[in-house]
């Protein structure tokens, strides 16, 4: 009896086994048929939907799929070309990675006022070589590579500037407070500073030296005589007045380090102190939070400084048409990644002179090659993203406003972005303005310059670009 109950029991125990063992194998075959089926399905999607060709949040075209030739294919070039498109034009891009930083964003503990950093940071050795006080040579040589933004420089000479100075009139007004300690957690360059219930994103600043900047000015003052004033106008970033005190360690002084430039351009070269002015007006709205551009209207106190210094006409701002877009979120999202600065957009306030509608715009190619006549101030297709391109539309272009001023007075200016939103506070200042980016001319500067008759050459561009790379271009646009 006992032996047929251990039979049964083990017959029991096995059939157990082997339902369990199916059952298990069954949902095994499910589970594969269900992933199978996903997958099929995405890749599908990918197949079937329309890719994306654009990335507002990284301002950038996406890659193309490559045209095929035998040489690439054997290369290996082609296929790798095409898994290069593939993961670059993913349907609905922007809306993923939208998806996956505001997934990052709900981690984390928040205070009303906090800095959040993005990149590697260093602190900044302000007392590094403080006791040099050497100046750079740069007559008629070619200055050594300039040190890129970001690396430590020398503490700036206290010395008077060699070339001529000219500030703003001195404002009665008190300059507001700078921004006092916040919060920080560190992560990764850029710094994301959450005060008075917004965020700004903030480029840090570690000096440089300015040589081929210096060296190439000097060039130019040495190929154009005095019958062209040239001008030195330096715009600083946003976080020479917004970074936290307990993070003014990483970063350092932008006007020392113009001042030390500056002492070391041929007299003659009009140094044109912006920092000066704009640190009066740090309440108001001259820095984009979510952008790394100066806004409209820093640019206007700018234009302000720099009429002064030419001793030329310049109109109130009260003369001129204000245009808002709302909704604004400009480059610092795609260079953060961080949700909050998508999440709290600001307004794009653009001024229009009065005397617009009796100035001409003409467009050439980067070969001074007409290319047709247009609006300076452009309609752009995504205004919420890129706003700033309201100004001649981008950089890849020459531009010539022909005013309605007629005091002999011609302005060329060579700039980066940040110098877009100069020209047009001008057009009641000059009878001709030329804009010509440095980082896109094919045509020799100074041939330009005398071929048109100008009389004022500024240089209007960033900090960045003053101690960077693109300071390099200035000297090559000025032989080629």
């Amino acid at each position: 009896m006992s032996e047929q109950k251990t039979t049964n029991t083990k017959k029991k125990k096995d059939f157990n086994h082997l339902k369990r063992k199916n059952v298990e194998a069954a949902f095994s075959y499910l589970s594969v048929l269900i992933f199978t089926v996903v997958f099929g399905a995405v890749a599908v999607f990918l197949l079937v939907i329309p890719r994306s060709t654009e990335s507002q949040i990284e301002k950038r075209t996406l890659a193309k799929f490559p045209v095929f030739s035998f040489d690439s294919y054997f290369k290996g070039e082609y296929t790798a070309k095409i898994a290069e498109f593939y993961d670059d034009t993913v349907p609905f891009r922007d809306d993923f990675k939208t998806m996956g930083y505001n997934f990052k964003s709900v981690f984390g503990f928040h205070t009303d006022e906090e800095v959040k950093v993005i990149g590697n940071i260093k602190a900044i050795d302000k007392n590094k070589d403080k006791d040099k006080n050497k100046k750079t040579e740069t007559s008629g040589k070619p200055a050594e590579q300039s040190k890129a933004a970001g690396e430590t420089s020398e503490k700036p000479q206290e010395s008077t500037a060699s070339a001529q100075e000219s500030k703003a009139p001195e404002s009665s007004e008190e300059k507001p407070e700078k921004m006092g300690e916040a919060e920080y957690t560190e992560e990764n360059g850029l710094i994301v500073v959450k005060h008075n219930g917004h965020y700004r994103a903030l480029e840090l600043f570690g000096g440089g030296t300015g040589d081929s900047y210096v060296a190439a000015l000097n060039n130019y003052h040495k190929d154009l005589g005095d019958k062209v004033k040239i001008y030195s106008v330096t715009a600083p970033l946003a976080s020479e007045y917004y970074t936290p005190s307990n993070y003014s360690g990483y970063t350092t002084s932008q006007k020392e380090c113009f001042d030390d430039i500056a002492s070391r351009l041929d007299d003659g070269i009009v140094y044109v102190d912006i920092d000066t002015p704009l640190s009066y007006h740090t309440n108001e709205d001259i820095y984009f939070r979510t952008d790394h551009h100066w806004s409209p209207l820093g640019a206007y106190y700018a234009a302000q400084t720099f009429a002064d210094a030419a001793g030329v006409d310049f109109k109130d701002l009260s003369t001129y048409k204000s245009e808002t877009i709302e909704g604004f979120v400009g480059t610092m999202y795609a260079f953060t990644g961080d949700a909050n600065i998508n999440n709290d957009p600001e307004d794009f306030t653009y001024y229009i002179p009065e005397n617009y509608d009796k100035c001409k715009t003409d467009y050439f190619t980067t070969s001074f090659q007409p290319d047709g006549s247009g609006n300076f101030f452009c309609g752009v297709g995504d205004p919420q993203h890129n706003a700033y391109l309201t100004f001649m539309g981008g950089d890849e272009q020459i531009v010539k406003v022909t005013t309605n001023v007629k005091n002999g007075r011609k302005l060329m200016i060579v700039k980066d972005s940040y110098g877009n939103a100069v020209p047009g506070y001008l057009f009641g200042s000059f009878e001709e303005i030329y804009v010509v980016d440095m980082r896109y001319c094919d045509v020799n500067l100074v041939n330009l310059v005398k071929d048109n008759g100008v009389t004022d050459l500024a240089f209007v561009m960033c900090a960045y670009s003053e101690v960077g790379g693109n300071a390099d271009n200035l000297d090559v646009i000025r032989t080629q």
